[in-house]
């Protein structure tokens, strides 16, 4: 069974619409009319779905029911004409499951507002039962005949009702909320007010000075009640309002959308994360800074995941979990933002760090040549530096080569990963390359473990002072935040134009400018 299908949109949307029958279905989603049976009928209906529960933000439990292998294939073609058919019919207020839509663009639209009222719609999935599905696609604007409707709703219902954790259950649902959407958006355009929804999170905003009291109010006990009027409409559309997560805030309080804060005052352009999510990020990175990636991993394992997942999934590295972290705060706050680029560069180099770590250890050299082509060019990368060309290993001669730019000189690199330390025979061929090169540009030579007395020897005896010395130990000192690179290589030609020596070491280095 393929796990996509080969029709193209539009001609997944014109047989969509002509739907008549169950073989129809069958080959709209591309699998033979008896596997197609077998999954919906035949199979033990426990084995066609796993369950399990995740741990709510507010408190209790979610709970998850996710179909087996090939129900899912199933489900994810059917999804794939859905979602064809859905967005040609989409609603601007409807910032779920759909591309180029997420919490960021829901919370985006109640930016700075002077009210921002948010509602919860109680058990969201669970209450799109097998009997609103079949209506769905019966009605208009679909109008398919009853067989092949029922079929659709069989393949996306479990236990009658919508399951949360299965591909098909997000776009039906929005399908499902099609006129939810159109007559609340009316409702706010009645009210000066504007509307949007993401899955179950609805959220009302204006800039009135008092809120419309047709959609909520604040009684004299403090407490929120919610207007008759937005009531009946949800009553009516067969869902029902959680109480318990109904919030009313003016500006002079935090107005959170989806999780995201929205007048805050540090950027009036873009909604903003929790305070409490930076200082995770920046506790995580301090962590693995102090007591290593490892112990640093486990100690958040034990104290701070608590996420409850799929028992078929184990649970993330802690470099994933910073990765996703910084990868959604660059999404809310952008990645030209200073507070996003302080902690990204700082992941970055922890996870060159790691890749040095990895380099020390491994006995088998074609790795070893691998991880520092991939060190260089991402460390490089990292501080700014134009690599012109790319670090490449050149296998044969146990070496990388490769070249920069820095405040507009040209540097040629050469690099040697091997155990032994480098000798003069290694680097006299590259003193011969720069020194014929008609750029005039500066050798940077690093051997991981360094090389014997009778390289600075050739060097400092060569009239033409154009090669300057790298080890280990330096790298090490760059990617532990001690050393900029930059300042580091101009100080590393500085001492050999100056004081003839071609080696110029992190520790003296650190020295002398921690004096300065």
């Amino acid at each position: 069974m393929s796990l996509r299908l080969s029709a193209d949109p539009e001609e997944l949307k014109s047989k969509f619409v002509a739907l008549k029958t169950p073989q129809d279905i069958a080959d709209l989603l591309e699998i033979d009319r008896a596997h197609l049976n077998y999954h919906l009928y035949i199979s033990p209906r426990s084995t066609r779905y796993t369950t399990f529960e995740i741990p709510k933000r507010s408190g209790g439990t979610r709970k998850i029911t996710t179909p087996v292998t090939a129900l899912k294939i199933i489900q994810r073609k059917l999804n794939q004409v859905l979602q064809h058919i859905y967005y040609d019919k989409r609603r601007p207020s409807v910032h779920s499951f759909i591309p180029n839509r997420s919490i960021l663009t829901n919370a985006k639209t109640h930016l700075r507002r002077e009210w921002v009222l948010n509602l919860d719609l109680k058990d969201f999935f669970p209450s799109i039962t097998f009997p609103r599905v079949i209506g769905l696609f019966k009605k208009k604007p679909y109008e398919i005949p009853p067989p092949a409707a029922t079929i659709l709703a069989q393949i996306c219902c479990f236990e009658d009702k919508l399951p949360q954790g299965a591909p098909t259950s997000p776009i039906v649902s929005n399908m499902i909320c099609a006129k939810l959407d159109n007559e609340l958006n009316r409702l706010a355009r009645k009210n000066k007010c504007k509307y949007s929804r993401y899955v179950d999170d609805i959220t009302f905003s204006t800039n009135t000075y008092d809120f419309p009291s047709t959609l909520a109010k604040i009684n004299s006990q403090g407490q929120i009640e919610v207007g008759d009027e937005l009531k009946s409409i949800i009553q009516a559309n067969w869902f029902e309002i959680n109480t318990d997560k109904v919030r009313l805030r003016r500006k002079n309080l935090r107005q959170e959308v989806t999780g995201l804060t929205v007048n805050d005052f540090t950027d009036s352009k873009r909604p903003n994360v929790r305070r409490q999510y930076v200082r995770q990020i920046r506790a995580m990175l301090h962590a693995w800074e102090r007591d290593g990636l490892e112990n640093a991993e486990k100690e958040f394992l034990k104290h701070h995941y608590n996420k409850h997942q799929a028992p078929f999934k184990k649970k993330p590295e802690l470099m994933q979990i910073l990765n996703g972290k910084l990868g959604f705060l660059g999404m809310v706050i952008g990645k030209d933002n200073p507070l996003y680029l302080r902690y990204y560069r700082q992941f970055r180099r922890l996870c060159l760090l790691k890749i040095y770590e990895n380099l020390e250890k491994s006995e088998d050299p074609q790795q070893r040549g691998y991880l520092l082509q991939g060190l260089l060019n991402m460390m490089f990368k990292l501080y700014g530096i134009r690599a012109i060309p790319s670090f490449t290993r050149n296998e044969g001669a146990e070496q990388i080569d490769g070249g920069f730019y820095l405040e507009g000189k040209h540097y040629l690199v050469e690099c040697r990963w091997r155990k032994q330390p480098a000798d003069d025979k290694e680097v006299s061929p590259f003193y011969t390359k720069v020194s014929r090169s008609g750029a005039q540009p500066i050798g940077l030579f690093l051997s991981i473990n360094g090389w014997s007395d009778n390289v600075p020897k050739l060097l400092k005896e060569n009239k033409n002072k154009c090669i300057v010395l790298m080890d280990g130990n330096d790298l090490y000192s760059v990617l532990s935040s001690t050393i900029s690179l930059q300042e580091f290589i101009k100080a590393k030609v500085q001492h050999f134009t100056f004081k003839g020596e071609p080696f110029y070491e992190a520790d003296q280095y650190l020295k002398e400018h921690s004096k300065a």
